[in-house]
This record gives structure tokens, C-alpha cells and sequence, in this order.
């Protein structure tokens, strides 16, 4: 699974190195980067990116340069807003912070590289929350807890229904 994981990161950054050039050379100068996603309620998630190499893994990574303390909400807005929570980084956050800017500003359609890795039901709801982002001024935390649920639940939901139509 890790290796399947890794793959599908390594190809995900290719695209957005690939869709702006600018984006390839300024990741390039600030590789090697180890870092820690803890998203809440998951296992961390320990991340490796080199120039020719991206691994991903749930397994300890030694010394890595910063951990995000976050959930998947947060990083939704992160993706639409383009504002950086530093809060939620501890470590180098400067490195951090150099490393999401590079990403979030890359020229790149999101909601096409959910759908592209990870299928439409996340790249719907990935556009339902973006929408809603936009529509209203702020999100209460309680309304951010309820929808995080809900796409929870639809994903469970999803995945028993591929799991029966793969019988």
C-alpha cells in the first residue's frame, strides 16, 4: 500500500512541477524535504521529497524538518484560500511555509487533481466545501466538524459500494 501511496505522490507533484515550471525549480532549491501530516483522527503520515525521489510512508521518518498539526477541513482551505494557518505547523516554519506557498501558488487545478488521484466523490466534495468556503464569510468550527463528518460518512459509504460491486 505505502508503495502504491508514494507512487501516486510522486506523480501528483510531477503534474504540479509539470504545470509550472517555475514551481519545479523553486521545490528543487528547497529539496530535501522530511516532514510529518497528522491529520486528526489518522495515523501521521511521514513524507520524503527529493528531486528523484518521493516517498510517503507510515512508518517514523528520522528528523524530519517540520510536522503540520491539522485536519482535512483545514487543508481544504488552505487549498482554496491561499492563506497559510501558521499555527497549525510546528518545526522549521519557515521551510514549511516556503514549501505550501510553492504548491498553492503553482498554476494548478485542485479540484482536477482530486478527481484525477483519489476519484469523483472526493473531488465533489472537494468543490462542494469550495463552494461553500466562498459563499459564506466564515466557517463555525461546529459546521466545520458537522461537514467533515458528513464527507466521512460519504466516503465510508462510497468505498462499501465499491467493495460490492468488486464481488
Amino acid at each position: 500500500m505505502e508503495n502504491s501511496l508514494s507512487q501516486i505522490l510522486s506523480n501528483l507533484l510531477n503534474d504540479i512541477e509539470e504545470a509550472s515550471p517555475n514551481s519545479r525549480s523553486s521545490l528543487y532549491s528547497i529539496y530535501p524535504i522530511n516532514f510529518v501530516l497528522a491529520l486528526k483522527g489518522h495515523k501521521k503520515i511521514h513524507v520524503q521529497l527529493e528531486e528523484d525521489h518521493k516517498r510517503i510512508s507510515f512508518k517514523e521518518v528520522a528528523s524530519p524538518n517540520f510536522e503540520i498539526h491539522t485536519n482535512v477541513t483545514e487543508i481544504l482551505q488552505l487549498i482554496f484560500t491561499k492563506k497559510i494557518k501558521k499555527s497549525m505547523i510546528s518545526g522549521d516554519v519557515e521551510l514549511a511555509t516556503v514549501m505550501m506557498s510553492i504548491l498553492i501558488k503553482a498554476d494548478i487545478d485542485f479540484i482536477f487533481l482530486i478527481d484525477k488521484y483519489f476519484g469523483n466523490i472526493p473531488a465533489v466534495s472537494a468543490h462542494l466545501v469550495k463552494e461553500r468556503l466562498f459563499t459564506r464569510k466564515s466557517v463555525n468550527t461546529d459546521q466545520g466538524n458537522v461537514l467533515q463528518a458528513r464527507l466521512r460518512t460519504l466516503g465510508i459509504r462510497v468505498d462499501r459500494l465499491e467493495a460490492t460491486n468488486n464481488l
